[in-house]
Formats: structure tokens, C-alpha cells, sequence
């Protein structure tokens, strides 16, 4: 008696499943596409040949199968943000329906020879903790060494990536869920137990609270601190920790804003004229030859995409004061130099490609 039994595969197992075609045709995909239906491979091929039964692959892109980033195959996202997908992880992992038809005992059997496939390419998996709020992330990042403990000195790899605000972890499945688990632990832990402290703090300040900083006064403190973005008006910076530690956090918070002096020197106006000088500090790679003659002096200098909205702009050196004085007599007299100097001139929009290309260092 016929019968049809059904595997639902995970997609990264059917190039497993189906297998090579051989060396005599090693250089072409595996998935050479017959009808409706993916070309038997060499395991596919052996498993046939075994039991004697038909079994059918559909083409992928005939599923309604998710993308990576929440959308069918032929559809489109109506979010914005990066186009690429998001790898899944393991256990979100679309599947694809594996027919197979034959004597029930031969049916069963191809089953089991599938299954056996599906369970040795997934003994190793991959989870991730996303989206973690951007004030628990260094607090997560400060527990590395408890989710290395949680792995037992298992298989995995473990990262933090800050920007994306998520963590990976990639081995041994077993091993990886305990992980896992131990981030969301943390993160829940944290999340429930602390509070927040707002501290008013001029915006020249705010870069001397990130990067490095956050780790530092992390862990002087047990608290961490974020600051708005750069195009954020707002001065407010956040201290955040359990209502116990926040007292110490904002004395480091602000131990650490005046540790280095900041001048901020005002570009000359009108602002026409200073978006003048700040094309011509970009293009001229002004910063680097200013901090390779100050050594121990920070430049920070706005971007030109950001600035067509400033009413002034500024150019922050930040240093020991005898140095930055130093770098700043220096700025003085290029701004001297320049007077009168810059001038917008109109150019036909059809030969900007050729000022911009070999004739732009001119």
C-alpha cells in the first residue's frame, strides 16, 4: 500500500539532504532545478536507491517562505532601516515540506534516514538576545565572564555586538541555550532593578561620557551612563544603576565629563562663512595634520551632512589645557589665513564630476 509521509526540513538542511552530484560535476549547484522539484543529489540519490521510494523537494522559491527579515519571498518590508535580512535563529528557522510516497515501511524508513540528517546538522545551533535596551547593554557586556561560567566549558562562541544591541551564541545547542537563558537572566535582572538619575550637562562634555568612558565608570560605580545623540539638542545625560549606587555613578559621571579640558573654538561667521571653512577643514584633512602636530589632543570637528541646520558651529579640542592652548593658537591662525579667503562659486551641475575627480586636490 502507497502511502505519503510528510518531513518538514529546515531550510539550511536541505543542501545536506540532497547532497553533491558528484565529482565530475563538482563545479555546478546541487540544487539543478527538474520541473517543480529540486534534481536528486548523491545522498538524495542513495536514500532513493535504498528504499525504493519517490521523494519530492519543492523549489524554495515556490514556498511562502519568510526572507530572514519578516517578509515572503516576493514580498517587500513597509518598514524602514536595512534592507538585508536578519539571519533567524535555529529554532525560527523556516522548514520545507520533503514528500515522501512509497510502501509504508520503505517510507518510514527514507523518514528516518532524512531525520537522522536534519539531527546531525542541527546538533550545532545559533540563538541571539536582541534588542536590549541601549542602557543595559554595558551592563550586559560587563557579565561576559558569567556566561562563559554558564557554558561549562562547552563549545561555544559567544559576542557582543553594542551597536546592534544584541548578543550571539553559537556551539553546541545544549550548551547554547544555557547561555542564552543566562543573558536573558541578566538582562531581566537588571532590567528590573534599577533606576535613573537625569543630570543637566553642557553638550561639549557628552564626548567625554562615551566609548571607553561607559566601562570606566561602570566599573567604579555599578552604574552606566547615556547621553543623547550628537543631533539631539538635548543636554540632559542619564545615569542609570540600583537607587543605592546612583549617587556614586553621577560623582563619576562627572569626575569623568571634567577630567580633560574642552575649548570650543567658534568657527568665524556669518554661518555661510562658517560652513566655508568646515568644507575647506574636511577636504583638507585639517584634523589629522592638527593632532599629528598636538599629541594628547582630541579634534572633534561637525559633520557636513549635519551642519546645514546649525545657526553656529564649533571646532572641540580637548586635552590638558596647556596643550590644547597650544592647539588652539594654532586654529587661530589658520582661521587668520582663510580670511576672505573661501567664496561660493556656481558651478553647471554637468562638470561636477570632473572637478570632483582628478582636478578635486587642485
Amino acid at each position: 500500500m502507497q502511502v505519503s509521509v510528510v518531513v518538514n526540513a529546515p531550510v539550511s538542511t536541505i543542501a545536506s539532504i540532497i547532497g553533491s552530484k558528484g565529482k565530475d560535476e563538482s563545479t555546478r549547484l546541487s540544487l539543478t532545478v527538474l520541473s517543480d522539484h529540486v534534481h536528486l543529489g548523491a545522498t538524495l540519490k542513495q536514500i532513493r536507491d535504498q528504499t525504493s521510494v519517490k521523494i519530492d523537494i519543492p523549489r524554495r522559491e515556490t514556498l511562502a517562505i519568510p526572507s530572514g527579515n519578516g517578509v515572503a519571498n516576493g514580498g517587500s518590508p513597509h518598514t524602514s532601516g536595512a534592507t538585508s535580512p536578519v539571519p533567524a535563529d535555529d529554532d525560527d528557522e523556516p522548514t520545507m515540506p520533503i514528500t515522501i510516497t512509497g510502501p509504508h515501511s520503505l517510507a518510514c524508513e527514507a523518514q528516518d534516514l532524512i531525520q537522522q540528517i536534519i539531527t546531525s546538522k542541527r546538533a550545532r545551533t545559533t540563538h541571539r538576545v536582541r534588542d536590549i535596551l541601549p542602557h543595559i547593554v554595558p551592563f550586559v557586556k560587563a557579565r561576559y565572564s558569567a556566561f562563559v561560567e554558564a557554558a561549562d566549558g562547552g563549545d561555544v562562541e559567544l559576542s557582543l555586538n553594542s551597536a546592534q544591541r544584541e548578543v550571539t551564541v553559537s556551539g553546541d545547542r545544549g550548551v547554547v541555550l544555557r547561555v542564552i537563558e543566562a543573558v536573558k537572566s541578566t538582562v531581566d535582572t537588571v532590567s528590573a532593578s534599577i533606576t535613573s538619575v537625569k543630570v543637566p550637562l553642557p553638550k561639549s562634555k557628552h564626548r567625554l561620557l562615551v566609548g571607553n568612558a561607559v566601562g570606566e565608570i561602570l566599573a567604579s560605580s555599578k552604574c552606566v551612563v547615556t547621553v543623547p545623540l550628537t543631533e539631539d539638542a538635548s543636554e540632559e545625560i542619564v545615569v542609570w544603576g540600583k537607587a543605592d549606587d546612583v549617587g556614586n555613578g553621577v560623582a563619576a559621571v562627572m569626575t569623568k565629563a571634567n577630567s580633560q579640558y574642552i575649548h570650543e573654538f567658534r568657527l568665524p561667521t556669518p554661518i555661510a562663512l562658517s560652513r566655508q571653512l568646515l568644507t575647506y577643514i574636511h577636504l583638507t584633512g585639517y584634523a589629522r595634520t592638527l593632532s599629528a602636530a598636538h599629541p594628547g589632543v582630541s579634534i572633534f570637528i561637525p559633520e557636513l551632512a549635519t551642519s546645514s541646520g546649525a545657526s553656529v558651529l564649533n571646532v572641540d579640542l580637548v586635552g590638558e589645557k596647556a596643550l590644547v592652548d597650544a592647539a588652539v593658537r594654532q586654529v587661530s591662525e589658520l582661521m587668520g589665513k582663510l580670511n576672505g579667503a573661501t567664496k561660493d562659486v556656481p558651478v553647471d551641475w554637468l562638470v561636477h564630476r570632473v572637478i570632483q575627480g582628478k582636478h578635486a586636490k587642485r
